[in-house]
């Protein structure tokens, strides 16, 4: 399922509780908050479970290949027979595949892993605030200060100090 195919069967929903809480402002907006603060932390940690899989599976398959072509290259005895044998075995250890998959699982399962553990009090406060009635307004209303906090310092760049001198 994809990130868009999730956000069209989500949409519905949302827009039945929006009907269900109308005329409760702050009720609406903590779960629209809530929702889109979860939104952001799963594409979050899909990209970044993507970028790291991608990496370890560049640095595993760099390592092993050096590793399997020295091992080729390395010869005992001066054999053409045996160097025929090791360039067949050569061959089939570059075509396995599974090498790849285990270092890209391992490497999604690293970068996803990270960033929602890192952003497990945003988590928190998001389902506080799409389970709860009163202390949701609460939660909605810390997601709304930190979705204001990181608008005004990671994006615009007010508070940040200059790294740089001009």
């Amino acid at each position: 399922m994809t990130i868009v195919s999730t956000i069209k069967a989500v949409t519905p929903k949302v827009i039945n509780a929006a009907k269900k809480f109308s005329g409760k402002p702050l009720a609406v907006t903590s779960k629209i908050l809530g929702a889109a603060a979860i939104a952001s932390v799963v594409y979050d940690s899909h990209v970044n479970g993507r970028e790291k899989a991608n990496y370890c599976d560049e640095i595993d398959t760099t390592s092993r290949t050096l590793n399997q072509y020295k091992q080729y290259m390395s010869s005992d005895k001066n054999s053409a027979s045996l160097n025929k044998l090791k360039k067949v075995w050569y061959d089939i250890q570059q075509s396995i595949s599974y090498y790849s998959l285990g270092s890209r699982v391992k490497g999604y399962t690293s970068g996803a892993g990270k960033t929602i553990l890192g952003e497990l009090p945003i988590l928190a406060l998001s389902a506080i605030a799409l389970k709860f009635k009163k202390i949701g307004k609460v939660a909605g209303v810390l997601l709304g200060l930190n979705g204001i906090k990181m608008l005004l310092f990671d994006v615009i760049g007010i508070g940040k100090k200059n790294t740089y001198k001009s």
